[in-house]
């Protein structure tokens, strides 16, 4: 298994951060891999055992394995090949805002995994600047 792990402040209530984060369908407009996202399995209000469809350099479906509302929503990729990533994101509230970290489990077996070890840096960077994506995201767009 292969982790990586990033945090930013972000100056928003932290039911506000969660409901955006939880959503998968907010991805595309900080995670800049994705390109869409739409519920496929629901029932209209999000929560464990939603799946998305996700479009993405590595496409796929993520579900809701644990929705912990305002602080916690683990998602778990399937129908990715040799890739089975878990990406958890927490919610924990400061002064003045919330601390949001995204940590990545990936399991990749095969040639997947050696690349992935090998691209371990980038990939840690590249998390940092999606999670300061979201920040500016959220900050930006809803008065404070």
């Amino acid at each position: 298994m292969i982790s990586w792990e990033s945090s930013t402040f972000i100056a928003r209530p932290a039911e506000e951060v969660f409901a955006y984060v939880a959503d998968v369908r907010n991805d595309p407009n900080w995670h800049k891999d994705v390109q869409s996202a739409t519920v496929i399995k629901g029932h209209g209000q999000l929560g464990e055992g939603t799946v998305f469809d996700v479009k993405a350099k590595v496409s796929g479906t993520e579900e809701i394995i644990a929705y912990e509302a305002p602080h916690k929503v683990v998602l778990k990729g399937g129908d990715m090949g040799k890739m089975v990533p878990t990406d958890i994101r927490t919610i924990e509230p400061v002064d003045n805002g919330v601390r949001l970290t995204r940590h990545v489990d990936l399991d990749a077996s095969g040639f997947m995994g050696w690349m992935t070890k090998r691209m371990l840096r980038m990939i840690t960077k590249r998390n940092d600047q999606f999670v300061e994506n979201l920040k500016q995201v959220l900050e930006r767009s809803r008065p404070a």
